[in-house]
């Protein structure tokens, strides 16, 4: 029991670390994908097809690594998968050497499937690492604090790479760092308490399917953080690009600093409540960039990274307690795909606001309007009255 609790203390310690380095390795190269693929000579309208099956790819990979992960066990899972994330960045890097483009793109598709596998028996990992409901929190929190500073360090580090040495040799440099931290896995020791077959069975959970369904528009409008707001500040508001990386600079350092004060603040609070509070930080920080201009941006940065720390390890934690123990990596694999699509789809409707508006507050406001709706949404479907017996559990956590 004592060697147990010890090698649990010892997992817990390395998630940081963990998510760290398997996100700072990715962060090297992922913003300058699509530049390296119209580097290589893919016409720029086919750049976002490309994206488009990368997304397809990342969320089937969520999918196979969260019931991999139950049937052969989370430590097998995301060490094999971050080895072949490792070796297919390594060859994408090679075939560099070689003309076109082809060769490039499947190992991209490669590389996306088994990451996303990695990141599915990960999330379900450090669920159930935490146990309980406070345990989650605290583990989520440590793994987003590690991701984060990798996100913070990695476009810059990466475009300095890709300028001084190339495309082929920073996305070797990426693969191998990648296989390198395939070791860190090893590491983790905890024991998966629960062992199931291989199947689909997680989607015959309606109840389930309908209780995280909020979370098409939650992650939705979350996702305007992205490549709605790079847009929106470096082409709307000539915002210069090299300055634009110190919205991600501040992003990561918030994180960074107030995530785990964050979390125990979080602890044994009403989950659905609190979601909303965080969405509403959103919702503020996202009106604020509708003034203009880097001060604008950076301040609400500062806003929608709070709304951040409070939504990214709750909804986690949130999945985590609906779902089934014993096929925990199937039903957070469910959740990631759900997560990865819908931030997919939150692109697609923010390209829709930046072409149809010029106004930054009708941008904004529409943007706001996306996450107001998640909210009542959310509220109406997850009232604590409407939990069953079953999700006994689940509904103690809400009062």
């Amino acid at each position: 029991m004592q060697k147990e609790a010890s090698e649990n203390k010892t997992s817990e310690l390395l998630i940081p670390f963990v998510g760290l380095f398997r996100t700072f390795a990715i962060a090297l190269i992922s913003p300058y994908l699509g530049l390296a693929l119209y580097r290589k000579g893919l016409p720029l309208p086919y750049v976002g097809v490309v994206y488009v099956f990368l997304a397809v790819i990342g969320a089937l990979g969520q999918l196979f690594g969260g019931a991999a992960s139950d049937k052969l066990g989370r430590r097998k899972v995301m060490v094999f998968s971050q080895i072949g994330s490792g070796f297919a960045l390594v060859l994408m890097g090679i075939s560099f050497l070689i003309p076109g483009y082809f060769v490039f793109i499947v190992m991209s598709f490669f590389q996306n499937f088994f990451g996303s596998s990695n990141m599915a028996a990960f999330n379900a990992y450090v669920g159930e690492l935490g146990s309980d409901q406070n345990g989650m929190i605290r583990g989520y929190s440590k793994m987003r604090i590690g991701i984060n500073v990798g996100w913070a360090a990695g476009p810059l580090i990466g475009g300095v790479l890709i300028g001084y040495l190339g495309f082929k040799n920073t996305w070797i440099i990426s693969g191998v760092i990648v296989l390198a931290s395939s070791v860190l896995f090893l590491f983790l020791k905890a024991k998966q308490r629960f062992y199931s077959n291989l199947d689909l069975s997680t989607f015959k959970d309606l109840g389930y399917l309908k209780k995280i369904s909020p979370f098409v528009l939650i992650y939705a409008f979350i996702a305007q953080f992205g490549l709605t707001l790079t847009i929106y500040e470096t082409v709307n508001m000539n915002v210069p690009v090299s300055l634009y990386g110190l919205i991600y600079l501040l992003n990561g350092t918030i994180v960074a600093i107030f995530q785990m004060p964050m979390a125990k603040m979080l602890y044994n609070k009403n989950i659905v409540r609190w979601i909303e509070y965080g969405i509403i930080f959103y919702i503020v920080g996202f009106f604020v960039y509708a003034f203009g201009g880097l001060m604008y941006a950076l301040l609400g940065t500062c806003i929608t990274t709070l709304g951040e720390n409070i939504v990214s390890p709750l909804s986690m934690t949130f999945a985590n307690l609906l779902s089934k123990e014993e096929k925990r990596g199937s039903y957070l694999g469910v959740f990631g795909m759900l997560s990865s699509s819908s931030r997919s789809l939150g692109s697609l409707y923010g390209s829709f606001l930046l072409s149809k508006f010029t106004n930054p507050f009708e941008i904004w406001s529409s943007a706001d309007l996306l996450g107001a709706v998640s909210i009542v949404y959310f509220s109406f479907i997850n009232r604590p009255e409407k939990f069953s017996k079953n999700d006994a559990v689940v509904s103690s956590q809400y009062r």
